[in-house]
C-alpha cells in the first residue's frame, strides 16, 4: 500500500518542470532600449567606478613608492617634525589673529578689573585718589584716577596771612598767577590703574617734599600745585570698550583735552607733564606727537579768537620704554629658533617710539612758510619738550639695547634727551629705587620751575 503510493510521487519528482518562456525571456521593449537608457547609464557608472579605482590605485602606488624610498628608521622622526611644524604654524596663526588679547593684558592678574581705589588707600597716604569718568573722542566711557596731596589748613592760612601782610601796601600791584602742574600717566599693557597708585604716590610725595624745600613762605612764593592723573585705556579697569591701538590713541587725546579743560583757569598757568611706562611710553609718545602740533595751532589762533588754548606739554618721561612691537616680540621670545619673534610684519599694532620722535622732529623743522601765513603765527616758536629716559638696569621685559637706541635716535634728530640707568632696578622698579626717584623728581621740578614765555 505504501509502495503503491510512493511510486507516483517518485515519478512526479523525477519529471522535469516546464520553464515558462514568459518569465525567462526578456520583453521586446528591453532589447529596443536605446544607448542612453538603462544600459547606457550602467555603462557610464561602470566607467566612472573604474576610473576612480584607477586613481586610488595610482595614489596608493605613489605613496608606497614614496615610503619605500624612505628608510623605515626615518619615518617616525619625519612624522614628529611634520607634527611639530603643524603645531608651530597653528600657533603662529592664532598669535596673529589674537594679538590684541595677547598685547593688551587687561585681564592679568585675575580679577584685576574689579580693583577699587580704597584697597590701596593705606599705601598711598597722604595722597588722596579719586575716580573720574570722561568720554573718549568716539564716546567710549573712560576711567581716570586723580591724585593730589591736600594742603593742611594751618599751613594754608599761615601762607595766606603772610602774603596779605606783605602785600598790604601794594594793593595796586597785579596779583600773582597760580601755577598748576598735572602729570598725565599712561600705564603699561597689563593690570589695572589702582594697582599702580602706590608707585605714583611715592613720586608725588617726593615732588611735594622737594617743592616745599625750594619755595619758602618768607619769600612769598607759593609752590605749584602738583597733581597726577592716570588714564585707564578702553577695556582696562572700569573703562568700556575693547583695547585697540586706534582706540587708545583717541583715548589719549581725549584725556589730554580733559586735563587742559579741567585744570585751567583764568588766574592759573597750567603745565602738562606726560609720563609713560613700558607700552605706555609708546602711547605717551604718540599722544605728544599729535597734541603738540594741535596745541600750537590753537595757541596761534587764540590771538584772534576768544577760545581758550590748550595747555602746553613741558616734559616727556619715558620709563622702561619699548621702542616697537618688534622689540616686544624679541623680548617675549628671546630664543632665535622660535618663529614667534619673526611675526612682527603681520602685526596691525605699530607702537613705534622712533617713528613718533621722527614725526615730532619733522613738525619742528618744517618750513614756517608751509604753515605760518601771518606774522602772529610766525612769531611763536615751535619747540618740543625735553625727554627723560628712565631705564632699568636689570629689566626683565625690555631688551637692554633699547634705551641706547632710543637715546641715539633722539640725539640724531636734535631732540633734547636725558637718560638715567637705575642700578639693580627691574621693569617696574625704576621710580621705586632712590636713584631713579631722585632723577625723575629733579627732572620734573626743573621743568615746572622754569619761567614761562608768553
Amino acid at each position: 500500500m505504501l509502495a503503491h503510493r510512493a511510486l507516483p510521487r517518485a515519478l512526479r519528482a523525477s519529471k522535469p518542470r516546464a520553464i515558462s518562456t514568459r518569465t525567462r525571456q526578456p520583453s521586446q521593449a528591453y532589447y529596443n532600449t536605446p544607448s542612453t537608457g538603462i544600459n547606457g547609464l550602467h555603462s557610464v557608472t561602470r566607467k566612472r567606478r573604474s576610473v576612480a579605482q584607477n586613481v586610488r590605485l595610482n595614489i596608493i602606488q605613489s605613496r608606497s613608492l614614496a615610503l619605500s624610498a624612505i628608510p623605515s628608521f626615518a619615518v617616525p622622526p619625519l612624522m614628529f617634525i611634520g607634527l611639530l611644524l603643524g603645531l608651530w604654524t597653528w600657533k603662529c596663526l592664532w598669535i596673529i589673529i589674537m594679538q590684541n588679547k595677547l598685547l593688551y593684558l587687561s585681564w592679568l592678574p585675575p580679577f584685576t578689573r574689579s580693583d577699587v581705589i580704597s584697597d590701596y588707600e593705606a599705601e598711598c597716604r597722604p595722597v588722596r585718589w579719586e575716580e573720574k569718568q570722561i568720554r573718549s573722542l568716539d564716546g567710549t566711557k573712560l576711567a581716570v584716577c586723580e591724585g593730589h596731596i591736600p594742603v593742611p589748613r594751618k599751613d594754608h592760612e599761615s601762607v595766606s596771612n603772610l602774603s596779605a601782610l606783605q602785600n598790604k601796601d601794594q594793593a595796586n600791584l597785579k596779583p600773582k598767577r597760580k601755577r598748576s602742574v598735572v602729570i598725565c600717566y599712561f600705564q603699561g599693557n597689563g593690570g589695572s590703574t589702582p594697582m599702580r597708585l602706590p608707585i605714583l604716590s611715592h613720586i608725588l610725595r617726593a615732588i611735594a617734599e622737594s617743592s616745599r624745600s625750594t619755595s619758602s613762605p618768607m619769600s612769598g612764593s607759593e609752590a605749584p600745585q602738583y597733581t597726577i592723573a592716570a588714564l585707564s585705556y578702553r577695556g582696562y579697569w572700569t573703562s568700556s570698550g575693547r583695547a585697540t591701538q586706534s582706540g587708545i590713541e583717541m583715548d589719549a587725546q581725549a584725556f589730554l583735552n580733559w586735563v587742559s579743560e579741567t585744570y585751567a583757569s583764568p588766574d592759573t598757568d597750567l603745565e602738562i607733564i606726560i609720563w609713560g611706562h613700558s607700552l605706555g611710553a609708546a602711547v605717551a609718545s604718540s599722544a605728544a606727537s599729535t597734541y603738540i602740533p594741535r596745541q600750537h595751532e590753537e595757541q596761534t589762533s587764540s590771538n584772534s579768537s576768544s577760545k581758550k588754548p590748550l595747555a602746553p606739554i613741558t616734559r616727556l618721561i619715558l620709563e622702561a620704554p619699548t621702542s616697537s612691537i618688534k622689540d616686544m616680540l624679541i623680548s617675549l621670545y628671546p630664543q632665535k629658533w622660535l618663529p614667534y619673534r619673526y611675526l612682527w610684519p603681520f602685526s596691525w599694532n605699530t607702537w613705534d617710539i622712533k617713528a613718533k620722535m621722527q614725526q615730532m622732529a619733522t613738525w619742528r623743522d618744517q618750513p614756517r612758510s608751509q604753515i605760518a601765513n601771518s606774522e602772529a603765527t610766525a612769531s611763536i616758536p615751535r619747540s618740543l619738550p625735553p625727554i627723560f629716559l628712565l631705564a632699568a638696569e636689570k629689566d626683565e621685559v625690555i631688551p637692554e639695547y633699547v634705551p641706547g637706541q632710543l637715546e641715539q635716535h633722539a640725539k640724531s634728530l636734535g631732540l633734547e634727551i636725558e637718560r638715567k640707568d637705575v642700578p639693580g632696578a627691574m621693569h617696574i622698579e625704576g621710580p621705586l629705587k632712590l636713584d631713579g626717584r631722585k632723577a625723575m623728581v629733579q627732572f620734573i621740578l626743573n621743568g615746572s620751575s622754569a619761567p614761562r614765555t608768553t
